[in-house]
């Protein structure tokens, strides 16, 4: 990570290695891993790209390994890669315990220590979210060294104009400068066309996708998170709508809308 201060690096790291003690599925899933009524439940749910048996695979911040272990279902032949140790060990255990020999490495997201060309594909799903600009800029390069020419990255990032994230920024900015709250995995937000441009930079093509067209659950502070402020009566109808505009704005012509998704995946070819 290209930080200049050592303090930062090591508390940052603290951060996601308490999470894995304490629960690392809220954690790493945020609310998403509350409102069962909404998503179902994802503790299994297949990736959200396409997985070919025999493909050489990379998670990029694969947490405790929720998404590493579908890819692997799928015959993939996968690499877990993250930088907290804790997080990692989870991995080590769920998979294990579903039958794979987990293929396990510490470290850093803008050093990888792999050779180029190595990667099929490269998955990284919000990740870039909790580094700076500069970060996320080098994980990209470093995400276009690895894959094989033809490869694909599939990089998930929270939209900036979602009515969700707006309320989150807007939060975040007040703890940060108001009450100087130091928060080492603060959230950083892409537009549509600032990632697109960061990534036609690189890769020979890059197309995106948004997702999750829901208003606010709660007011995303450090001691609200658990508190979900829409009834749960609404949940299922709110689900209907979202992936009804879902729908319009990748594939229907509503391309407009796109902004407002709470998350955007990124799909680029190198």
């Amino acid at each position: 990570m290209i930080v200049k201060d050592e303090d930062f690096y090591r508390e940052y790291i603290r951060v996601w290695d308490d999470g894995a003690a304490a629960d690392p599925p809220f954690i790493t899933l945020g609310v998403e891993a509350l409102l069962k009524d909404y998503y179902g439940d994802l503790l299994d749910a297949p990736p959200p790209f396409p997985v070919r048996e025999g493909d050489t695979v990379l998670d990029l911040g694969c947490g405790w390994g929720r998404v590493l272990k579908p890819v692997m279902d799928r015959k993939a032949n996968a690499v877990g890669f993250d930088i907290s140790e804790n997080m990692l060990g989870l991995a080590g255990r769920h998979l294990k315990k579903n039958g794979h020999t987990p293929a396990l490495i510490r470290g850093d997201g803008t050093r990888l220590p792999f050779k180029d060309n190595t990667f099929d594909t490269v998955y990284s799903l919000l990740v870039l979210q909790h580094l700076s600009k500069e970060n996320g800029k080098a994980i990209l390069g470093e995400v276009l060294r690895v894959l094989k020419p033809g490869g694909t990255a599939y990089i998930r990032v929270p939209g900036r104009f979602a009515p969700e994230n707006l309320l989150f920024s807007f939060l975040q900015f007040i703890s940060i400068h108001i009450f100087r709250y130091n928060d080492p995995i603060r959230m950083r937000f892409y537009g549509v066309g600032e990632i697109k441009g960061l990534c036609k930079k690189l890769y020979s093509k890059c197309d995106i996708d948004a997702h999750e067209f829901r208003p606010p659950w709660n007011f995303h502070t450090k001691w609200t998170w658990h508190y979900i402020i829409v009834p749960k009566r609404f949940h299922k109808g709110l689900r209907r709508i979202s992936d009804r505009i879902e729908e319009k704005a990748n594939r229907g012509g509503w391309g407009f809308l796109k902004p407002f998704g709470v998350v955007l995946m990124v799909k680029a070819v190198k």
